[in-house]
């Protein structure tokens, strides 16, 4: 259920959050069952992935304050952390020479781009360079239903036109960006989200999410494809540390930023008036 919530509202939704825990488990269950053939979580995972763009465009648009610079330097400093410890833990898993460009979420990439070093952070580099364009998007998923439908059109003709797959990723990802913005409108609740096991998945789905396929990788190179699988249990409380470790100080962090930059052009009228 939903109910009607004007724009700017900046309070936590529940149901969104344990959505989001739930999303990050079909993922995980998809990375951890495919290397022995199982199938099942196939598409779920992959509709897992767009709906998490729904749930950034539809927070990120209720939490909207008008200020760009102030909004980029704050997800920088709330995501930038937990990406950049699980990519070069990844390199270390693979062995691979290290591109230093991907820990400034560079070049775009694709789910099945190699090489593997940490597969589910494509979608962060491709929010990443969504994350410029927060302005339209709040301004079009903002108002009426066409203006948004104009921009969903618009995003999926550049889809349709754009040879590269990075860059139709990105422009995919952008028209679920103003859907979810269009529905910042509406406050969804369901209690089964809002439940304590959905809730903890949700407080560290940003974590697992990045970390999971880590922890399969180390448990596939020692015991087989079904290493994945017999890892899943151990990849939640590793999620929770690197929650715990990284994450909950970076969102601490960003809120100090935030707030601390929201008060600048106050602070310098203050002193010339002086």
């Amino acid at each position: 259920m939903a109910s009607s919530s004007p724009i700017g509202r900046q309070q936590r939704l529940p149901a969104l959050d344990g959505l989001r825990g739930v999303l990050a488990l079909v993922v995980v269950l998809w990375h951890a069952t495919s290397p022995i053939g199982l199938t099942l979580f196939a598409y779920p995972a992959k509709f897992a992935v767009f709906g998490f763009f729904v749930i950034s465009g539809l927070v990120l648009t209720r939490s909207w304050e008008g200020r760009p610079g102030v909004f980029l330097l704050s997800r920088v400093v709330r995501l930038w952390p937990t990406y950049a410890l699980c990519l070069a833990v990844g390199y270390l898993i693979a062995k691979q020479p290290v591109d230093w460009r991907q820990f400034l979420w560079f070049p775009l990439m694709t789910p099945d781009a190699e090489p593997h070093i940490d597969p589910p952070m494509w979608s962060l580099i491709v929010e990443a360079w969504a994350m410029p364009l927060m302005p339209l998007i709040v301004f079009a998923g903002t108002g009426p239903l066409w203006r948004a439908w104009i921009a969903c059109v618009a995003a999926f003709g550049a889809y349709r036109m754009t040879a590269d797959p990075a860059w139709q990723q990105l422009w995919l990802s952008l028209a679920y960006f103003v859907g979810g913005a269009y529905c910042a409108r509406f406050t969804p609740r369901a209690a089964w989200l809002e439940a304590a096991p959905a809730q903890w998945l949700g407080k560290i789905s940003y974590s697992l999410y990045l970390s999971h396929w880590l922890v399969f990788a180390l448990a596939r190179a020692a015991l087989g494809p079904i290493g994945g699988l017999l890892a899943l249990p151990l990849s939640l409380p590793v999620g929770w540390l690197v929650w715990a470790a990284i994450e909950r100080p970076s969102v601490a962090a960003s809120r100090r930023v935030k707030a601390w930059l929201s008060q600048l052009p106050q602070t310098a009228l203050a002193e010339a008036a002086r």
